[in-house]
């Protein structure tokens, strides 16, 4: 306070009006794979996002389309739908689905190409590959070396090899996908790539990755008088097997005519060329191009008729790898700077534990969203809870079954159930609270989605949907504790309804239940960054009473929307002992009693005789 020297008034402040903010809106982390160079809707326009792998995108609807274009799904040659097909885009059409009720998500998008289409070769003259530019970023100081191609009919791509522990490590292409995967100080041959990695005085650790450049060069066909070269050559969207001729008609121009896609568009000399076939540049040498200079350009079918692998089982195998990969490796999604509070990989239950591993990087404060096999019957998915392929952990929760739905393109296709929890727990936040559950006929209800079930057949192959309304043993039989797989309900008069909030928990506790999970999160979350402006304050007994003071009107505030029915905190010199403060600790203890949903509502009637008092 100033000190008066004439008469007056002095007035000051205190600011004892310390509150914690709210957390962000509900924001989920999707990992997706897709096919390789799409276009967006229009057609023409490259979608960026499928051009990328490991990058983190912040993505509202439109800009889905945008980067990822329209999801898509595999028709056998006859039309017919090919359900539950691994190389299905289930991730892009749940982000889709999110977005329809949300208003943003984060993505990242694994290194892996689910076209699946034959490779595609280009060569000129005598190619020769070449490695370039290796890149190291992580921990260990190993090298990697003796890098070859398996064969000249490898395409031009980034290589990555990223470790998931200082001995292991996988292989991927940036066009061909998962390549393999190898160990520190063995010799790793793979089908596009060979070479060797030595390990150093610092071990690698999980997440140190390699990456190099596999390019092809050429020389010009023999009687050319021009000495230029054609650089950056690789197969294009509408490529097929055929010869190209590149013929010069000045010493800057060149036509470009091929034996099966006839004459494209002219070329210059120094200018990137693309006539969706094939794209390259042409630089100029010491001696200038003439008139009737030609270069010739072979276009070839690999004999690798389907990259992923022969079968369903082995398509999912490799996209099952390239998905732990992306999530495994991304150190960006760990950061503080995506608080992300939901988390899935929609279409891949094979990846739950990797997600689960994800939750806790983050210190908890994301639910991951799981998905239930798609060719399972109500009483096999019961089964299949039981077994070591669900994981157990109190911040995952599953869902069953899947559902078909109308895509961008007008096509019936089947969409994963977590993309149907996400855009439902979307829904439910925007007229509630993350702490009331996502669940019933209030704000569990179910949009977009016009049948719920599961595929017969064999995958890979045309299936057939089966529609599964799930009758009220089966709710049972999947809701029991040894099993906790939340039902999605067909109900006559209703709709499609969530018909279950339980995680995946170890055992019966609070913790068993979404809502009460997502509130301890949503908690975690605000309390740790409502304590941030607290570090490095003195730690006295003012310091601890504003601290408790801003964490009381927070969790006041959940109280009083029906998130709590009570709670306490304690900031004072007897969780703050002298040995704490030595250790420059400020401890704020906190209990609360979160508030459960009535899942099961009994309602006894008792009928009395005409005379009797009621």
């Amino acid at each position: 306070m100033a000190t008066l020297v004439s008469a007056g008034v002095s007035v000051s402040v205190t600011n004892e009006s310390f509150f914690f903010p709210a957390s962000a809106p509900t924001l989920p982390l999707f990992f997706i794979a897709t096919r390789s160079g799409k276009l967006q809707p229009n057609g023409v326009t490259p979608a960026a996002g499928t051009l990328e792998a490991g990058v983190v995108r912040t993505v509202t609807f439109a800009q889905s389309l945008e980067l990822y274009g329209v999801p898509y799904f595999h028709a056998d040659t006859a039309g017919n739908e090919m359900h539950g097909d691994a190389r299905n885009e289930y991730g892009l059409f749940a982000l889709n689905q999110f977005l329809g009720a949300g208003s943003r998500a984060y993505v990242v998008r694994a290194n892996v190409d689910l076209a699946d289409d034959p490779e595609t070769f280009v060569s000129l003259g005598t190619p020769v590959l070449v490695e370039s530019t290796l890149e190291f970023n992580g921990i260990g100081n190993g090298t990697l070396t003796n890098v070859s191609a398996a064969s000249s009919a490898v395409k031009p791509q980034t290589v990555s090899v990223v470790f998931t522990s200082p001995t292991t490590f996988s292989v991927s292409g940036s066009r061909t996908g998962h390549i393999g995967t190898g160990i520190v100080g063995s010799p790793f041959s793979g089908t596009k790539v060979s070479f060797n990695v030595t390990q150093g005085v610092v071990p690698f650790s999980a997440g140190d990755m390699f990456t190099f450049n596999l390019a092809y060069t050429a020389t010009p066909d023999s009687g050319n008088v021009g000495n230029g070269q054609v650089v950056n050559l690789l197969p294009d969207d509408l490529a097929v097997p055929e010869t190209l001729t590149i013929s010069f008609i000045s010493e800057t121009s060149f036509n470009v005519s091929g034996t099966v896609t006839g004459v494209s568009a002219p070329g210059a000399v120094g200018s990137p060329y693309d006539n969706n076939r094939v794209t390259f540049t042409i630089f100029p040498g010491t001696v200038a191009f003439e008139a009737g200079d030609e270069f010739t350009v072979i276009v070839s079918d690999v004999t690798v008729s389907a990259p992923l692998g022969a079968n369903d089982a082995a398509k999912r195998v490799a996209i099952v790898t390239a998905m732990q990969s992306a999530i495994n490796s991304n150190l960006d999604v760990r950061s503080e700077l995506y608080e992300f509070n939901l988390v899935a990989a929609p279409g891949y239950p094979e990846v739950v534990d990797e997600l689960a591993a994800l939750a806790a990087d983050v210190q908890s404060e994301a639910v991951v969203i799981a998905d239930t096999p798609c060719n399972k019957t109500p009483d096999q998915i019961a089964q299949w809870a039981l077994s070591s392929e669900r994981v157990v952990n109190d911040n995952v929760a599953y869902y069953y079954p899947w559902g078909l739905a109308s895509n961008l393109d007008g096509r019936n296709v089947m969409c994963a159930p977590s993309g149907i929890a996400m855009r439902t727990i979307a829904f439910s936040d925007k007229q509630s609270y993350v702490w009331f559950a996502p669940a019933g006929v209030q704000r569990g209800v179910v949009t977009g989605v016009s049948k719920v079930g599961y595929v017969t057949g064999t995958l890979g192959t045309a299936t057939t949907f089966v529609e599964a309304s799930l009758n009220a043993g089966q709710r049972d039989n999947l809701y029991e504790y040894d099993k906790n797989i939340n039902p999605i309900v067909f109900f006559p008069g209703r709709g499609i309804l969530i018909w279950g909030q339980k995680t995946s928990a170890t055992a019966a506790s609070a913790l068993d239940r979404i809502n009460v999970v997502r509130l301890v999160c949503y908690l975690r979350r605000t309390l740790r960054k409502g304590a941030m402006p607290f570090v490095f304050e003195p730690n006295d007994q003012i310091t601890r009473d504003n601290l408790k003071a801003a964490a009381d009107g927070m969790l006041s505030d959940v109280l009083s929307k029906r998130g709590l029915y009570d709670f306490a905190t304690l900031c004072d010199a007897s969780n703050n002992t002298a040995t704490r403060i030595d250790r420059n600790e400020l401890w704020l203890d906190v209990a609360i009693k979160p508030v459960k949903a009535a899942e099961f509502i009994y309602i006894p009637i008792r009928v009395v005789s005409t005379g009797a008092d009621i």
